[in-house]
């Protein structure tokens, strides 16, 4: 599971080095999937994300964004948001 999981990491790593979001350069439905498994699985599953800095990058947009913490705050009052 571990081997996959890099692999899977470096495939996100390698399409957002290139773009601002999955897609492209718009947020869409690809980026509100996806970032549930960069973040809040990593509650369930942890795994560390420091040598992926345009995943990081990435987690920063998305929480920048304010519909973004407006859901989390609903969804999860109070948890900590794993960005990093």
């Amino acid at each position: 599971m571990t081997a996959r999981l890099g692999l899977a990491l470096g495939l996100v790593e390698a399409r957002l080095a290139k773009t601002e979001y999955l897609a492209g350069s718009e947020f869409t439905t690809a980026d509100i999937m996806a970032v549930f498994s960069l973040t809040t699985m990593r509650y369930f599953l942890p795994f560390d994300l420091s040598s992926y800095p345009a995943i990081l990058a990435y987690l920063q947009r998305i929480a920048a964004r304010p519909a973004y913490r407006r859901a989390m705050e609903k969804g999860d009052p109070g948890m900590p948001l794993l960005l990093t």
